[in-house]
């Protein structure tokens, strides 16, 4: 009974520490309003917006280039960017963009950044 018990006891503190690891690595590489905006103030930096071409058109963040994560071409257009420096990347609400940013680490890219809430929070934000 005692190494039963051990067994479930160890099983569950592997999975806490699990998740709790996978939430500190996801939540790295989300940056709120304020923390997006300090990063991307210099406009040398690569800020991609992932979403639709009308979505684009309707208002993005200034200086912001237009690949949609949606459209086939998707990675042969990301192949402009440099994988060596930071990649910020924003959607409408994050979803888009936490998929726009696997594929970018899939490719080799080695530090992309997500604007946490995307564009809809950003908007929020900025017209205080």
């Amino acid at each position: 009974m005692k190494k039963y018990n051990a067994f479930w006891l160890s099983f569950i503190v592997t999975i806490l520490v699990t998740v709790s690891g996978y939430s500190q690595e996801k939540a790295a590489h989300l940056l709120n309003n304020e923390n997006f905006k300090k990063a991307i103030e210099n406009t040398e930096v690569q800020l991609v917006d992932v979403r639709t071409d009308k979505e684009f058109s309707e208002g993005t963040i200034e200086y912001a280039k237009n690949i949609n994560v949606l459209e086939d071409s998707f990675i042969d257009k990301t192949k402009e960017l440099s994988k060596d420096e930071p990649v910020y990347i924003f959607c409408k609400s994050g979803k888009r963009s936490e998929k726009a940013r696997n594929i970018l680490l899939e490719q080799g890219f080695k530090t992309v950044y997500e604007l946490d809430g995307g564009y809809a929070k950003w908007q929020e934000g900025n017209n205080k």
